[in-house]
């Protein structure tokens, strides 16, 4: 077990070995437990029909959401998913915002893009190019979670929306804070010692400029560092003042 990687390269290396192994070796054609979800879930994240509704291959049964269904997209709408994976999420938008709109996928696994491989801490976008962005359970794997947000506030027009799901950590401040300096390279990988607690996530999307930050929707992470801290799947929505 490798301990948690201290240097942003570290970390890049580390999820994209990982994440490009799950690109090359998973195929789901029907809903299963998420990783970042329970396996006592009855349900997946996403239904039978949104599932068929994207090419073969696209779903890896990964995530912590449905960032999609909270994200209010509208035909001819510009998207910008971060962490698109294999495009699960990017295959949802379009369909919702169609011909006449674009969604943009960014990941850093060169396994995981049929879109552009990128730095969601440097998106490859004009400042104000779109009109909303999605990510889902991939902001946490992230070295600096405050420099996304700010480029998410960046490339997003005023009024601009955001739909994110994601994990973070609830608990004893002390207790959540012994478990991350414990925390591996497998366990930041498996979204949890990377995560941040639930005030910082919260605060870390208000201080990059939105407002209306709320709270969707939750449930349980599949691993629990257990004791006194808990991992959580939230979904968060909020806006750029116009």
């Amino acid at each position: 077990m490798s301990q948690t990687p201290q240097s942003k390269e570290a970390i890049h290396s580390a999820v994209t070995s990982i994440y490009g192994a799950v690109a090359q070796t998973r195929n789901l054609t029907k809903p299963e437990a998420t990783c970042c979800g329970s396996d006592k879930l009855s349900l997946a994240d996403y239904s039978p029909d949104e599932i068929a509704s994207v090419p073969l291959g696209a779903y890896l049964g990964e995530g912590s959401g449905n960032p999609v269904r909270y994200a209010a997209l509208a035909p001819g709408e510009n998207v910008a998913d971060l962490g698109a994976g294999a495009g699960m999420d990017s295959f949802l938008a379009a369909n919702q915002v169609g011909p006449t709109g674009h969604v943009y996928g960014f990941d850093l696994t060169r396994e995981m893009v049929s879109f552009e491989q990128a730095d969601i801490e440097h998106l490859p976008l004009a400042d104000a190019s779109a009109d909303a962005a999605i990510s889902n359970c991939v902001i946490n794997l992230t070295p600096d979670k405050r420099a996304v947000y700010r480029e998410i506030f960046r490339v997003l027009r005023p009024g601009g929306r955001l739909a994110v799901a994601d994990i973070v950590l609830r608990g004893v401040p002390e207790a959540v804070e012994a478990f991350r300096e414990s925390g591996t390279a497998e366990t930041w990988c498996a979204c949890v010692s990377g995560a941040l607690t639930e005030n910082d996530y919260l605060a870390a999307i208000r201080e990059a400029g939105f407002a209306d930050v709320q709270v969707v929707a939750e449930r349980p992470g599949q691993l629990q560092p257990g004791g006194e801290v808990h991992s959580v799947a939230i979904t968060i929505t909020a806006r750029k003042p116009a």
